[in-house]
């Protein structure tokens, strides 16, 4: 096992191992993707990133959060950071996401779409 070597390898690796997978998963895989600055870091790619020998990508959540928390990355912009950061809670399921039900998710949505300033 071993770290992808591109951003495109990452991606494509982590969007075969979400096929699937959790809702919260594939939510901070498909952030991660989309937001594209932690796939272009190599130290994150290195650090928090396994790659099978089929291609396949994966995160180990504790690693990452261990890595975020001693400071490995902080380096990056504020705003990065706080990506990351939402990153990683939502792959570790930080605030139970995937316990709750419909009248609640849309009270978390609600509150941040308000958080970002955006109306609903």
């Amino acid at each position: 096992m071993s770290a992808p070597g591109s951003v495109t390898a990452a991606a494509v690796g982590l969007r075969c191992w979400t096929r699937g997978h959790d809702p919260h998963v594939k939510a901070a895989v498909g952030l991660l993707i989309a937001h594209e600055t932690w796939l272009r870091r190599s130290e994150f790619r290195t650090g928090c990133i396994e790659r099978d020998g089929d291609g396949t990508c994966w995160i180990d959540w504790d690693d990452a959060r261990e890595a975020f928390d001693a400071g490995r990355f902080a380096k990056a912009s504020s705003t990065e950071i706080a990506v990351l950061d939402l990153v990683i809670a939502l792959g570790e399921d930080r605030y139970r996401f995937s316990r709750v039900d419909g009248g609640q998710a849309r009270m978390v949505t609600e509150a941040v779409a308000t958080a970002v300033g955006v109306d609903r």
